[in-house]
């Protein structure tokens, strides 16, 4: 019972939200028909590649007809039975010998990239090559006269957390030398996908026994052993627990390039400047606004002396200016947040990304956080979180993080398990902007009294700004006083007061006294709609 236990506080108490399914119909019944039922023969001592012979139902029919075939030649003594029965046997023996010899003649060579955009397609070309045995005797030419026929072959792509795999079996039906095959993907949803295995099946040429080479995916295809992440797997010691890693490919979420109109109703005032959000010296414009005194160093310039000042004093005081810029911002994803359907989550992630790209272009360095936290501890984590490449943060780590994330949903049989909210700080100088499913309280429109809102688009999303004091009471790491403490305080949420961003709030907070957790920027329910935030 004490193990049981133990097994299950290592669980994650995250479930996916979104159950993913094979969309294409006859991608699925392909891959229904493809699969081999039968006997299945291993042979051990070939360890690369691997050999295995399947011998379905026919087989053992056509078997079974030869050994009537002989018994009743015995039995009556007729030639003619026993050559019927040679016949068959021959040809029992032939449909295993011939598509062996094919199948050790072929090799494949299949190059996958590592890099993708989801609802794109693919064209995965794949070589094979042929190798006589013909041509190790000085027989070559004798090998355009035994060709290889009707081989297939299938490439197991499959996206993590999922068994259906993304490429349909390519048919090769005639090979003398080598021959190019192009194997097309559906339209690619986001996510890490793996290349399982590289199998090469023949039953040329009557279709009594199927012979299966495997391809180790080994540094044959993958050229692993040179990234960077072997590097560091070797200082840990993963590759001591591990012989061999499959290649994979990364699908990375779409983005689409933002004019940032939305970054002039943002405040920017002194280090918010998005100038001095980034880590190298960017020269910034002046301002008129005087941000302190400091005394005279050789170099400054003499018109920017205080002079009422210097006199009270007594030395020579320069005026220090506030630089004006578009402000600063960080993006934050609750995985949590209770999303409608599959389209809205991936137009918030696209969101994300182009915002995130809009700041990197910018000059600064915005920071992603994400709801789980990635502090969590690990047996908690969601499983794609624990598979995070080993590269230094910026624009590339939060690339590969929106590549894997998905809605979440806390499981209610875990227990009183808390989502554990990312630590953001409570400086509200650099805004904190966070992409939220729409809901009906959230629209302009809604009434208060009576709490009637027309219907919300279902794939809309609503661009906020979030206030960082009233997201840092949520954490269960500030104490229940101190969450109410900050509820009673009105936080202050980095909007010019002007702006249009004033022109929405929830409703509900409102009437209850407390201040909203941010504004509404903007609205979309579409990825074109994208550029013109």
């Amino acid at each position: 019972m004490l193990n049981l236990l133990k097994e299950y506080s290592k669980k994650s108490p995250f479930q996916s939200r979104f159950q993913s399914q094979l969309e294409d119909p006859k991608l699925r019944a392909a891959q229904e028909d493809s699969k081999l039922n039968g006997v299945t023969i291993d042979l051990p001592f070939l360890r690369e590649p691997k050999l295995k012979l399947v011998l379905e139902e026919r087989f053992f029919v056509a078997l079974a007809v030869t050994v009537s075939l002989y018994i009743f030649g015995s039995v009556s003594g007729n030639d003619w039975v026993y050559l019927l029965t040679s016949a068959a046997l021959s040809t029992l023996v032939l449909g295993i010998v011939i598509p062996l010899i094919q199948v050790i003649e072929s090799d494949i060579f299949f190059h996958l990239p590592r890099e993708s955009v989801s609802k794109e397609r693919l064209n995965l070309r794949v070589q094979v090559k042929r190798k006589s045995f013909l041509s190790r005797f000085g027989l070559g030419f004798l090998a355009r006269y035994f060709p290889v026929k009707w081989l297939l072959v299938k490439i197991k792509l499959v996206r993590l957390g999922e068994k259906e795999n993304m490429l349909r079996p390519v048919m090769i039906e005639h090979l003398l030398n080598e021959a190019w095959v192009v194997a097309q993907t559906p339209k690619l949803r986001r996510g890490v996908y793996n290349l399982e295995s590289i199998e090469v099946f023949s039953c040329y040429p009557f279709g009594l026994a199927w012979w299966v080479k495997n391809y180790p995916l080994t540094s044959e295809f993958t050229d692993y052993s040179l990234s960077l992440n072997a590097a560091y797997d070797s200082k840990i010691g993963v590759t001591d627990r591990t012989e061999a890693r499959a290649l994979q490919m990364v699908v990375f979420p779409r983005s689409n390039n933002i004019e940032g109109n939305f970054l002039y109703r943002l405040r920017a005032a002194g280090d918010s400047a998005l100038f001095f959000s980034s880590a190298r010296p960017i020269a910034a414009l002046s301002s008129s606004s005087v941000r302190s005194l400091r005394e005279f160093h050789t170099g400054d310039s003499p018109r920017l002396i205080h002079w009422p000042t210097s006199a009270k004093v007594g030395k020579l005081m320069i005026r220090e200016f506030e630089s004006e810029g578009l402000p600063g911002f960080d993006v934050l994803l609750d995985l949590t947040s209770d999303w409608q359907n599959e389209e809205q989550f991936e137009l918030a992630i696209s969101i994300s990304l182009s915002l995130l790209q809009l700041g990197f272009k910018l000059g600064g360095s915005p920071e992603l956080y994400i709801t789980p936290s990635v502090d969590e501890d690990i047996e908690l984590l969601p499983t794609f979180l624990t598979d995070l490449p080993a590269i230094a943060p910026g624009i590339g780590w939060a690339a590969q993080i929106l590549a894997r994330v998905e809605a979440l949903v806390v499981d209610p049989d875990y227990g009183d398990y808390q989502v554990k909210v990312p630590r953001v700080g409570e400086l509200d100088t650099m805004a904190l902007l966070c992409p939220r499913p729409a809901t009906a309280k959230d629209n302009e429109d809604f009434d208060e009294e009576n709490e009637e809102a027309p219907p919300v688009d279902p794939k809309q999303v609503d661009l906020w700004v979030m206030s960082r004091a009233l997201l840092e009471a949520d954490s269960h790491r500030i104490s229940s006083d101190a969450a109410e403490e900050a509820l009673s305080i009105k936080a202050p949420i980095p909007l010019h007061a002007m702006g249009s961003g004033d022109r929405r709030q929830s409703a509900v907070d409102h009437r209850k006294g407390k201040t909203p957790p941010g504004r509404v920027l903007s609205s979309l329910t579409e990825f074109e709609e994208l550029p013109h935030i």
